[in-house]
């Protein structure tokens, strides 16, 4: 750009005087010029401008509206978009979660700006969180969903109606899947906002290429690729009949199922690995999908020192505003001190062990009290308390969350307390997580 600036002030200036002509030299191939002139692209080759992409697709593209049935009113709202002449539409499942779980209280209607029309909610993909409605007539102008995921730095277009604003179009690009996830996401630099969820990401020709989910905000943005998406959409045109409430909660407690299977599965499958802490072992990045962390705070006035390293999955499943779940966590914390005597420490160290981890989110609607029990087990030599605490999911039975606390009781003045928590598993797998967890346990003396 600086050559082509520089080249239009000198054209501005006065011309030399004609001289001699010069005689023509033939080009020299390697000369050390590195692409002097760059052709312009055709423009069929081209994005096509934002507008012209916005005026050829915005009926597509309608507002989901979450009716509480008691007032009439919205209580919440999102976005979808059609893809099939029978009406059927995709959507966020965490936008018509209500009508999922309630179905007494909530149902769902599509505003799409000269009209609003009842839907019927088809199926759902509680892990991809992804659903699919249907209006009763059927629709002349739909999306086509891309076969394929687009290039790497490709340019995208998400629509939704961002706060109750309209329908609204955002231009970003195509960072490629998320690494190492445990849910399949695209990361998309672009501004999705609140409202947004559930609305279409296109490609510049106008194909769907993901469905917005999620952001983290400064154009932090991620959708659901468009394969999941297509598998969906495919299931659900093989439906003889619309299911009722009874089914759709069914189906999601076998997603929710198969989903902790696939996650014990995969742990199961691979060798702990073992990450030092002071004088101990203990379980480290168990899974790529899991992100570690390690710190120790210095404070020259605490006569103690608790060197601190956690694994997260960082992701969870939305099954209500309340309740988050498919989550793998923990928390080990090495707790040393030369300054107190073993009756101080053993009294720090029982505080220690005596606080609750965080749970995963929910509520007394969505699960039972924790029902725990507490023992001293022996881990290949090392002595260590032990306590398991189950809770049962109230809506989907056969499902737990899973607390483990333990504590090294091996030395007087240092030790190691370690907390798992596991989110939506069977008992067995559950149990089954938390026994191979305890054996990444050692002592390095």
């Amino acid at each position: 750009m600086f050559s082509l600036l520089l080249v239009a002030v000198l054209a501005q200036g006065p011309l030399a005087p004609p001289g001699p002509p010069t005689p023509p030299v033939a080009p020299v191939p390697d000369a050390g010029v590195v692409n002097p002139v760059v052709p312009p692209l055709p423009v069929a080759s081209l994005p096509p401008a934002t507008h012209d992409l916005f005026r050829r697709i915005q009926g597509r593209v309608a507002q989901v509206r979450i009716i509480e049935r008691r007032s009439g009113t919205k209580s919440s709202i999102g976005s979808a978009f059609f893809v099939s002449e029978k009406g059927h539409a995709l959507t966020n499942y965490h936008v018509v979660s209500d009508v999922v779980l309630h179905p007494e209280d909530y149902t769902a209607e599509l505003d799409r700006g000269d009209s609003t029309v009842p839907v019927r909610l088809l199926s759902v993909d509680v892990a991809s969180d992804l659903a699919v409605i249907q209006v009763e007539a059927p629709v002349a102008d739909f999306f086509r969903l891309e076969d394929r995921e687009p290039p790497q730095g490709t340019r995208l277009f998400a629509m939704g109606n961002p706060r109750d604003l309209g329908t609204t179009i955002v231009e970003g690009t195509y960072n490629g899947l998320v690494r190492d996830a445990l849910y399949e996401r695209v990361h998309f630099s672009g501004a999705i906002n609140p409202g947004m969820s559930g609305g279409p990401t296109l490609s510049g020709e106008g194909g769907v290429v993901g469905v917005n989910v999620a952001t983290m905000g400064n154009q932090v943005g991620f959708l659901v690729p468009v394969a999941r998406a297509r598998q969906l959409l495919d299931r659900t045109l093989e439906l003889t009949a619309p299911p009722d409430a009874a089914a759709l909660m069914a189906s999601v407690r076998e997603q929710l199922l198969a989903n902790q299977q696939r996650i014990t599965d995969r742990l199961m499958a691979t060798e702990l690995p073992k990450q030092v802490l002071g004088e101990y072992r203990v379980p480290g990045r168990w899974s790529p999908f899991l992100k570690c962390w390690g710190d120790t705070p210095h404070d020259p006035e605490t006569p103690y020192t608790v060197t601190s390293y956690q694994c997260s999955s960082e992701e969870d499943i939305f099954l209500s505003s309340s309740h988050r779940t498919g989550v793998v966590s923990y928390l080990h914390q090495h707790v040393t001190s030369q300054k107190l005597g073993a009756m101080r420490f053993s009294a720090l160290y029982s505080t220690l062990f005596s606080q609750d981890p965080d749970p995963v989110s929910a509520t007394r609607e969505d699960v039972t009290n924790f029902r725990c029990t507490s023992e001293f087990v022996d881990v290949k030599g090392l002595t260590v308390r032990a306590a398991l605490c189950l809770r049962a999911y109230r809506r989907f039975p056969g499902l737990y969350d899973l607390v483990l606390r333990a504590a090294t009781l091996n030395a007087s003045t240092h030790g190691v307390d370690t907390s798992l928590t596991l989110g939506g598993f069977s008992a067995e797998n559950a149990h089954k997580l938390a026994r191979r967890y305890l054996e990444g346990l050692s002592w390095t003396k």
